[in-house]
């Protein structure tokens, strides 16, 4: 175990740290960061990339201790160092660009003075070294490919990075959006916070956009064999290291910046235009076809030679950890459902994993509302935190499920990630561990989700698999592309007899001590998403006065319950998630309109009455409620129309809305669900 320290405190310095910290692990290293040279102020996208790295001096026993920037160490370093010294015979190593011989031995002194044993000091700065910035703080070093890292096929993936200065020219963005239909070419910007904001606001939001920290420069390298760097410079350590080991990797680095930056240092990169509109035909002309040719002579620069990560390792006689890289297992399919109740997202998955072969090796990373559910079916399941306003951070719960799935994954392993957001977790995990990843994308989105900003995390996965409606009208089309696969509604059935469904309402009779010759199952939700209290209790209400009637209200696990329903004779909360067979076996059902129970019921020919939902984050429940109630498949009635539940509940009960509803059943056809064609896409990922 190394632990790596800095000569300063700084939000600067633990970026180099983090970066040298990476750079270590990926060599096959087993690395820490002292966490008290994590400053105050750390940006979101900071605190993801340091979670791995971060700990305490007193958990860890390190093998050696390595400071970086070790040509300007600070006082209050040196009071930190000397206030948990290194256990004895602990080396220290430290390095650093010393301009002078005095620099270093000065440097040498303070670090033996606040350690207590002597240093051995590593010189990056030679007088026939050149860098690619200015008194870097992160040594600019990088693991060398045996053979260029590059995409298969005749597709070029290109990463541009545009300071957002130049995102403001007029005619930059038009151009951007010209090369974005290059012909075989995927384009990616790298831009600020600003310039990612300037784009997000103009005509060409469409444009794939990184943050600049959004994700680490190794895992930037995922999604690009060829990188322009545009503006005045190289802006920091940042983007030094993102070129400096692509080109490690064989990537192609072209160098479009005003300075000849990369080409002034020596750095093996192509120089190219500096102005966006002519890098499509820079890239026709001079780069298609010849990446692997270009990537190969990079990789046998002598400038690139002299970065090499193993040249330093060997000179701080730093060894690779063999426990480092995990044991070998069989490879594994993760399935993820999304953060809130999550029940849905969680049963569509399963129904999916059932589609699996039998010895398939799934496991689920699900929210405690859904461990039970997935257990009973058979899955083993990690749990993971849902979000609580009473974290400090809004995303808190999120930065440990990723360290949850850091554990969990291995590479050749493959996630299932069901959901309308992608979570940080999810989007880093997949870049970082270059892992196969699906992503399950039901429609019927309201407007405002609808935007780049939701969709762009999509680059991450290997494909999306978006579960259809049962109508035609109800199927939107956020994206297109080969990667995208429309399957049928990914759905459960019932097939339980008229005898099991009557053996079922005797249970339930025995259980509630009474005769039941009314069964009404009523699954408005539990106020997780909206306020339902109202039409619950009309519904208790209605079914009252009704001799030997039972009504179920299912809530949710770890819902909290109304006390008001206690009040009620027949009106009884439950918690189950055996909906279908209940609702099967009902009288009467009425239900939100949410993508499982709505599809349980159609498929089931069960006649219901249909109240949507309306959160803003939920999917347009209203829509598909009314698509069937258009088809005299279900009844439709509005929340706020209580009037109209009345009349819709004596229609089913005491009128003819029952054999209306089944008769048009056997008139409207559905489509073939989905389950295993769903699947079948996974399983073809998981074996390639």
């Amino acid at each position: 175990m190394i632990l790596l320290c800095s000569g300063q405190i700084s939000l600067r310095h633990l970026d180099a740290l983090l970066l040298f910290a990476t750079g270590l692990r990926e060599a096959g290293h087993s690395v820490a960061i002292d966490d008290r040279f994590a400053p105050a102020g750390m940006s979101r996208h900071q605190k993801f990339e340091a979670v791995p790295f971060l700990a305490a001096p007193g958990d860890v026993t390190p093998d050696c201790i390595v400071i970086i920037a070790a040509e300007d160490i600070s006082e209050e370093v040196q009071t930190l160092l000397r206030a948990a010294p290194p256990a004895p015979g602990t080396p220290v190593r430290a390095v650093g660009y010393f301009e002078t011989p005095q620099a270093r031995i000065n440097s040498c002194n303070r670090l033996a003075y606040a350690t207590g044993t002597e240093p051995e000091v590593i010189n990056r700065s030679t007088p026939h070294s050149k860098q690619l910035i200015e008194a870097p703080v992160v040594p600019l070093i990088t693991a060398i490919a045996e053979a260029p890292v590059q995409s298969e096929g005749a597709r070029t993936s290109l990463l541009v990075y545009m300071p957002d200065d130049m995102l403001e020219a007029e005619g930059v963005l038009h151009d951007l959006a010209t090369l974005r239909h290059a012909p075989r070419t995927d384009l990616h910007i790298l831009t600020t916070a600003k310039g990612k904001a300037i784009i997000r606001q103009s005509r060409h939001a469409g444009l794939s956009v990184f943050g600049y920290g959004e994700l680490s420069p190794s895992n930037l390298l995922t999604y690009a064999d060829v990188f322009a760097f545009f503006g005045p410079g190289i802006p920091g350590e940042r983007m030094a290291f993102l070129a400096l080991i692509a080109m490690g990797s064989g990537k192609v680095v072209i160098d479009c910046t005003t300075s000849a930056a990369f080409k002034t240092a020596g750095a093996p990169a192509l120089s190219g235009p500096e102005h966006a509109g002519a890098l499509a035909g820079y890239l026709a002309d001079t780069v298609a076809g010849s990446r692997r040719e270009i990537g190969r002579r990079i990789l046998l620069d002598p400038w690139l030679r002299a970065s090499d990560i193993a040249t330093l390792t060997e000179s701080l006689s730093l060894r690779t950890d063999p426990a480092a890289s995990p044991a070998g297992r069989p490879p594994a399919t993760v399935f993820f459902p999304t953060n809130g109740v999550g029940l849905g997202h969680a049963q569509r998955c399963a129904l999916i994993a059932d589609g699996l072969p039998d010895g398939s090796a799934v496991r689920f990373a699900a929210f405690p509302s859904c461990t039970d559910m997935l257990r009973r079916r058979g899955y083993d399941c990690m749990p993971v935190i849902p979000r609580s306003d009473a974290h400090e951070d809004p995303f808190a719960a999120d930065l440990i499920n990723y360290l949850r799935l850091r554990d969990m994954l291995a590479p050749g392993d493959t996630l299932v990630f069901d959901g309308g957001f992608v979570f940080d977790s999810v989007y880093r995990v997949v870049s970082e561990l270059k892992i196969p990843a699906w992503w399950i994308r039901r429609g019927l989105w309201q407007p405002e989700h609808i935007n780049p900003n939701v969709l762009e995390r999509e680059r991450a996965f290997s494909g999306v698999i978006t579960p259809d409606e049962a109508f035609p009208e109800l199927n939107d089309v956020y994206s297109s592309g080969s990667h995208v696969h429309r399957v049928g509604p990914v759905v459960r059935t019932d097939a339980s007899s008229p005898k099991q469904k009557a053996a079922l309402r005797r249970r339930l009779g025995k259980a509630f001590n009474r005769r039941v010759d009314t069964l009404a199952v009523s699954m408005l939700g539990s106020g997780m998403a909206s306020e339902r209290t109202a039409q619950v209790q009309m519904m208790c209400s209605l079914l009252e006065e009704r001799e030997n009637c039972l009504h179920l209200i299912v809530v949710w696990p770890h819902a909290v319950v109304a006390s008001d329903f206690a009040q009620w004779h027949n009106s009884f909360a439950v918690r189950t998630d055996q909906t279908l067979s209940l609702s099967a076996a009902a009288d009467l059902v009425v239900s939100a309109a949410g993508y499982n129970s709505f599809h349980e019921l159609l498929y089931a020919g069960i006649p219901s009455i249909m109240i949507p939902n309306h959160a803003t984050y939920l999917d347009d429940q209203e829509k598909r409620a009314r698509a069937a109630a258009d088809r005299s498949l279900a009844r439709f009635v509005a929340a706020t129309d209580l009037l109209a539940l009345q009349r819709e509940v004596d229609g089913m009960l005491d009128g003819t809305a029952r054999a209306e509803i089944a008769a048009a059943f056997a008139e409207v056809p559905l489509p073939e669900r989905g389950n295993t064609a769903a699947a079948e896409l996974i399983r073809g990922v998981s074996r390639t």
